[in-house]
């Protein structure tokens, strides 16, 4: 860590003002990845959840009945 003693100077001569200098395109490389990973595993996870309800409650088209049952007037 730099220490400054003085205001005087150019900027460049201070040197690194925080720990890991260098390492931000890594870390921007993890964050992404890490993104991406969990954007997957997110939609399994509904996909999942989803054909479960699909086998609990039945699809699109049982819906579509049981509305036209009940409201013989409903398109």
């Amino acid at each position: 860590m730099a220490t400054i003693e003085s205001w005087g100077g150019t900027i460049t001569d201070i040197g690194p003002m925080y720990p890991m200098v260098g390492t931000e395109g890594v870390l921007v490389i993890i964050g992404v990845v890490a993104w991406i990973v969990w954007h997957v595993i997110q939609a399994k996870r509904e996909n999942r959840e989803y054909e479960d309800q699909i086998r609990k409650y039945g699809g699109p088209e049982s819906l579509k009945r049981l509305i036209a049952e009940e409201d013989p007037k409903h398109p």
